[in-house]
């Protein structure tokens, strides 16, 4: 499974069917019992009312095994005991290389081959097993960049439309400084440089906003942190560019009237 020994040993072949009871526990279940100190050789109970009769052998790093989300639980791998007669179900896992769904085939034809009896089901590879459990994280990872995607366009459009606005309502006074010599070059900057304060007003209210509500983001989606340099900088990047050109295409049109026009407009 690629899961780390921190401390002891790993379980293996020659633990099977010995007289002791063997077992290992994460790194979750040493620092609540114990308080981080060093479990190995220690006797344990698996249960409540049982008398400690299990070795701790090693001690494996935290993972997760049910949700990707929320604290690590936890774990106890406990070697199996040769004499066991009756299990109700077990999971096994083979590490294959390559494509290991070719092989799936050949591994229900093995364990046919060790009893008939056995029902082989939901066999799968872990990659499998791991979209399944990310089902969720990634529908609503889909479902926020189609929305921002969506909020982003609309306020593309929304802002285009008032610099629109704002500009043709100031026609003539460009009409005017064109008349007296200045060049479109002069007005697009002049225009843009008022539009720029306005538009880093309000993206740096959204990167205000988006740290304030980083931390809800951080309970629902998976390996996301509220304070990521580099997502924001490429939002703020794209955010600006499209501010911008939404800005730059109404000054560039009022830019080219002709100021007679323009001094004539209402």
């Amino acid at each position: 499974m690629g899961i780390p020994i921190k401390a002891g040993r790993d379980l293996t072949w020659a633990d099977w069917g010995g007289s002791r009871k063997l077992c290992l526990v994460n790194e979750a279940l040493v620092n609540e019992y114990l308080a981080g100190a060093n479990p190995v050789g220690r006797l344990m109970a698996q249960g409540t009312r049982q008398a400690p009769d299990t070795e701790i052998i090693g001690v494996f790093a935290n993972s997760r095994y049910h949700d990707v989300r929320g604290e690590v639980p936890r774990q106890t791998f406990i070697a199996m005991d040769s004499r066991l007669r009756s299990v109700g179900s077990i999971n096994v896992y083979a590490r294959l290389q390559g494509d290991p769904r070719p092989v799936m085939p050949q591994l229900r034809n093995q364990v046919r081959r060790v009893d008939p009896n056995l029902v082989v089901s939901d066999m799968r590879t872990l990659d499998d097993q791991l979209n399944m459990r990310l089902a969720n994280e990634r529908l609503l990872s889909f479902l926020s960049a189609g929305l921002a995607l969506l909020a982003s366009l609309l306020a593309v459009v929304g802002l285009h439309g008032v610099l629109a606005f704002v500009v043709a309502r100031r026609t003539r006074e460009i009409g005017i400084r064109m008349a007296l010599g200045a060049e479109p070059g002069q007005v697009i900057r002049l225009v843009m440089r008022e539009m720029l304060l306005v538009i880093l007003l309000g993206i740096s209210a959204g990167v205000v906003a988006g740290v304030l509500c980083g931390r809800f983001v951080e309970t629902q989606l998976f390996a996301v942190r509220a304070a990521d340099p580099p997502v924001y900088a490429m939002s703020v990047a794209a955010l600006l560019a499209a501010s911008l050109a939404a800005a730059f295409l109404p000054t560039r049109r009022a830019s080219r009237i002709d100021p007679m026009r323009a001094l004539r407009h209402e």
